[in-house]
């Protein structure tokens, strides 16, 4: 059996206190947690954009079993972190409730992302998980993009978890993405013949005063600027571990199929830009309980339609390196018991302190699950 190509996984988490107003103490719950391990945890739990959010790096594995554990351990420790400074950490994509104006992480580039895009970086507070999977060069990697671009919405409907803004439900499964959408060229990348083509991109966006650096996109997909990977950043922060390793073995199988098509010198299919952008807003407003758009056929569909075309389209892959089980299983689990954003709805029924209580990280579990037949 191959072992399948690299994985990493990155996931953004939010700070608040017991009724799930976000809190700006990043500094003092990632103090303890170097406090509490070894130096490495400098390099495993890193501040964000602002003082409300933290994030957890993975390594880098091949197997999915791997990779559980490593998400596990970090969520633990994450969450022992912030007991200890009385505090919560939620694993969710926008805040539950809404609290006094962010503040901005006390550091060069993020302060001139700041002075960039001003109230729009003050108030985005989005948590989202972005998957590396590993490819062989540059040119591979803008190829394997143009072959994404069709499945990155439904990865968005799969993994919505986060209906709240504000302290109000926002009628949408990923307000996130709405929230990502005010900033410019965000959706999905534009199609790139080549590296240079992609690069030549990005160096215009600089010139129009679009991107600070040549490290920054807001696309759903891209080339990694540090790694020797294509990385995908499409979905909100899971829910749970199993919901991280749902999207784990979706986009490494998306990544494997395009790698095969591409031996076969099949190229990634052009998508009309219109089409693109209304897929990717049906996916955020309805995540799996609605209608989807299949941007290839460029026609609404069932959501769950869209669930089963992509498994049909990567099940060779998964087959090849024994992920198939574990996909369906988790899939089937989603399907049962909802996405991110239904079980979030549930849990806040009694209150938003309901919901946090129901999706923090603690220092036994990964994360203390939702009871659904109790109806919490």
């Amino acid at each position: 059996m191959n072992h399948g190509r690299t994985v990493g996984f990155e996931e953004e988490f939010l700070l608040v206190d017991a009724t799930g107003v976000p809190t700006p103490e990043a500094d003092l719950v990632l103090g303890r947690l170097r406090a509490d391990l070894d130096p490495g945890a400098s390099e495993r739990f890193k501040p964000e954009l602002q003082k409300v959010q933290i994030e957890s790096v993975s390594g880098v594995h091949t197997g999915m079993k791997g990779l559980r554990s490593d998400l596990s351990t970090a969520r633990q420790r994450l969450g022992a972190a912030a007991d200890q400074c009385d505090l919560a950490v939620l694993p969710v994509g926008t805040a539950p409730a809404c609290g006094a104006p962010e503040d901005v992480t006390t550091h060069s580039r993020y302060e001139r992302i700041h002075q960039r895009y001003g109230e729009m970086t003050r108030t985005y507070t989005a948590c989202g998980a972005h998957v590396h999977v590993g490819v062989d060069s540059a040119e591979q990697a803008v190829a394997v993009v143009n072959h994404l671009r069709p499945w990155l919405p439904i990865l968005v409907a799969i993994g919505a978890n986060s209906p709240f803004h504000n302290g109000r439900d926002s009628g949408y499964s990923s307000w996130r993405i709405a929230e990502q959408a005010r900033f410019p060229g965000a959706g999905l990348p534009p199609f790139s013949r080549s590296a240079d083509e992609y690069r030549e991109r990005i160096a215009i966006l600089m010139e129009c005063g679009v991107l600070i650096d040549d490290h920054m996109s807001f696309w759903m997909a891209r080339p990694s600027d540090a790694y020797p990977t294509v990385e995908v950043r499409a979905v909100d922060t899971a829910a749970t571990v199993d919901d991280a390793v749902l999207q784990a073995l979706l986009t490494r199988g998306l990544v494997h199929t395009a790698i095969r098509k591409l031996e076969a010198g099949i190229e990634g299919p052009p998508i009309d830009d219109q089409i693109a952008a209304a897929a990717v807003w049906a996916a955020a407003r309805y995540g799996l309980d609605g209608p989807a758009i299949d941007p290839i056929e460029q026609r609404q569909v069932p959501a769950v339609q869209m669930v089963k075309n992509l498994t049909e389209w990567i099940a060779d892959e998964l087959e090849e390196v024994g992920d198939t089980t574990e996909a369906t299983r988790l899939l089937t689990a989603v399907h049962q018991h909802g996405t991110g954003a239904t079980r979030q709805r549930i849990a806040a029924a009694s209150g938003l302190p309901g919901l946090v209580e129901s999706f923090r990280l603690t220092s036994e579990f990964a994360l203390a699950e939702l009871s659904l037949e109790a109806g919490a």
